[in-house]
């Protein structure tokens, strides 16, 4: 049993096999919690089904499955508990006029199905959206998928011998991890213990090792907005857009001039050289059109300016018309 991080869905998975027993296939029923008199639905599936995850926040959810539970190569598909209606055509005297799409309304659909994937947990972001399709334990081969369902974008990367993912309460950054048993005993693979930092479109941003390490958590934090204002925010999003970009320019201009600051002291001791010289030369002019009889060479007037043409051939080439 799988439940919606708020509690509004639960998926249940159902195994039967046949009156030969030798072949298994699942049922996932999905409930409906908040509706009235809690209505579910039945998703038939012939393949076996390994994991299965909510989106936090939200109507979508993972599953993998593939033929067997012993496939190398895994499908993973993705479902919505609800579904947004089509755009309505109203044809009229001016043309075709497109109505804006109507409300989500509550129908489970297919989304999307990645064929041929190697993992064996699925982990969705807190924040929803990102996903990392994750290849882990002592056989598998630490594959990290960061796929973004919305943008449809994947980023590739590896962790190897990974046997933990986590995400931070935020779904800003995320943690694989090596970890041994914290009961003791042998670890076989105690030289590649540690955690990795990632963001959460696969950009690695810290590593560290340790030969004994054991457990990693991340400290919760209090939400700060219910359902209604995240709604609120991604809405009015684009009117935030201008403030979060001005306050980010700032940033990185500070960042800037704290980085060229040593260039800038530079810049400014050889102008005041150019400018001490400067004052110097003008100090010692008219010493020297003295020592030159009068004669100023920095005025224009005293020289005579002539423009001439100079063409160069630079190859020539003869050929013989009969």
């Amino acid at each position: 049993m799988v439940w919606q991080d708020q509690g509004e869905y639960l998926a249940v998975k159902v195994t039967r096999h046949t009156k030969s027993k030798k072949t298994l296939y699942n049922n996932i029923e999905l409930f409906r919690v908040n509706e009235q008199g809690i209505p579910v639905e039945m998703l038939d599936m012939k393949d076996a089904v390994m994991a299965l995850a909510f989106e936090p926040r939200g109507s979508r959810f993972a599953m993998i499955h593939a033929e067997n539970t012993s496939s190398t190569k895994v499908d993973v598909s993705f479902y919505d508990m609800m579904k947004q209606g089509e755009a309505i055509t109203i044809k009229g005297k001016k043309g075709k006029m497109t109505s804006k799409l109507p409300e989500k309304h509550a129908e489970l659909h297919k989304v999307e199905t990645l064929e041929g994937r190697q993992c064996t947990g699925i982990f969705w972001s807190p924040a929803g959206s990102n996903i990392i399709l994750a290849s882990l334990g002592d056989a598998a081969s630490g594959t990290l998928e960061f796929y973004n369902v919305d943008e449809k974008s994947l980023v590739i990367k590896e962790h190897y011998r990974a046997n933990h993912v986590a995400w931070d309460p935020a779904g800003r950054t995320v943690a694989t991890m090596v970890s041994q048993p914290l009961e003791g005993g042998h670890f076989k693979f105690a030289m590649d213990n540690g955690y990795i930092l990632w963001s959460f479109q696969g950009k690695q941003l810290f590593q560290k090792s340790y030969e004994a390490f054991y457990q990693f958590l991340w400290r919760p934090r209090e939400t700060l907005l219910d359902k209604q204002q995240v709604e609120d925010v991604k809405q009015n999003l684009k009117k935030y857009e201008k403030q979060f970009e001005k306050a980010d320019k700032e940033r990185q201009r500070k960042l800037y001039l704290e980085e060229t600051k040593g260039k800038r002291l530079e810049r400014a001791k050889f102008r005041e050289i150019v400018a001490r010289n400067k004052a110097i030369m003008a100090q010692r002019r008219a010493e020297h059109i003295a020592l030159l009889d009068g004669f100023d060479s920095e005025d224009e007037t005293n020289y005579v300016w002539r423009e001439a043409q100079v063409e160069t051939i630079l190859s020539t080439k003869e050929e013989l018309i009969m």
